[in-house]
């Protein structure tokens, strides 16, 4: 018997989330898990399935109408949100212990906050426009935070 990817994508045998609501119920925690600012590849399913992200993002892709993306870019703004409120705590000396190494590399890395598409573009903010600025500001403020 061959395989064509035709009848691997109408395969309906190893169907995990075999069930709308199942496969709400592992939407919505995917979307939590990304709202606390946590990366996509890192949420995984349990029970009563076992699944990770990829598979609840290739449910998404071939059943678009199925789930909300208005949710999943509400929970992605949401995360960013978060490790922007880390940021802005660090930078107004509210967070002394924050690692601003750390930082910069996770709002460059999961952010892109260093990629030439997010500079000089309107619709992004002061921060983001001037980051290299900011996490300076914040190691300047901890370095005289830590003088006699």
């Amino acid at each position: 018997m061959s395989f064509t990817s035709e009848s691997l994508i109408n395969n309906k045998y190893a169907t995990k989330l075999d069930t709308p609501e199942l496969r709400q119920t592992a939407y919505k925690a995917y979307c939590a898990h990304i709202a606390k600012g946590k990366s996509k590849r890192s949420w995984y399913m349990s029970h009563p399935v076992s699944l990770t992200y990829e598979t609840i993002e290739k449910y998404i892709r071939m059943n678009p109408m199925e789930f909300d993306p208005d949710e999943k870019k509400l929970a992605e703004a949401m995360g960013y949100g978060k490790w922007e409120g880390v940021v802005e705590a660090s930078a107004e000396g509210k967070n002394k212990e924050a690692n601003t190494a750390s930082l910069q590399m996770l709002m460059r890395n999961k952010y892109g906050w260093d990629k030439a598409e997010n500079r000089g573009d309107d619709s992004h903010s002061a921060a983001e426009l001037n980051q290299e600025k900011l996490l300076a500001q914040i190691n300047q403020r901890q370095i005289d935070n830590q003088l006699p």
